[in-house]
């Protein structure tokens, strides 16, 4: 299941960071938090659009992410049906607990800030019952199936982690792929 998960590098993650980060400072989301009390989700994240309305950043990241999206392709579809896209920005005691993604087929982390690698995603190989950690860095695009279990981790030191995420599906298989 883990050979599902993919990773790529940004090419020109150096000039679009700028781009998508001042988007996003100048259109400040929301602090988002949970309480556990009925056993839900455990979260915490300082900034975050999630179930907000976006801003500029969504259509230089969706333009910028599209054939990285396309590589995922291993069925041959005509058609990328992107469901939404977010961004979190973790500080000190920020984390989002284990969780999937539902209503979609595919998920993807783009690290746009990663100061430090051990705030990287980490994900639950429910096959051989095992935490798995992937080797990302800043600049880097995860792409995963939605029902693969996932947290960040707790972030302890003063550094910013910024991510955007998307929900994504693949529609319309091309037939012509499939004729004999």
């Amino acid at each position: 299941m883990m050979d599902l998960v993919k990773i790529q590098k940004i090419d020109n993650h150096s000039e679009i960071k700028k781009v998508l980060l001042d988007s996003i400072l100048k259109n400040p989301g929301v602090k988002w938090t949970s309480n556990n009390l009925d056993k839900e989700i455990n979260y915490n994240v300082s900034n975050t659009d999630w179930q907000q309305k976006q801003s500029d950043y969504v259509e230089p990241y969706v333009k910028n992410i599209k054939s990285h999206l396309k590589k995922y392709d291993f069925v041959n579809c005509d058609k990328i049906h992107l469901h939404n896209v977010w961004y979190h920005q973790y500080f000190k005691d920020d984390f989002h607990g284990w969780h999937v993604h539902g209503g979609c087929q595919f998920a993807s982390i783009y690290y746009l800030e990663l100061p430090n690698k051990k705030h990287c995603t980490e994900f639950y190989d429910s096959i051989n019952n095992k935490l798995v950690k992937f080797d990302v860095e800043e600049g880097d695009l995860i792409i995963f199936p939605s029902f693969i279990p996932h947290q960040s981790p707790k972030i302890l030191d003063d550094s910013r982690k910024t991510v955007i995420s998307a929900n994504f599906s693949f529609d319309c298989l091309n037939k012509a792929s499939y004729e004999f």
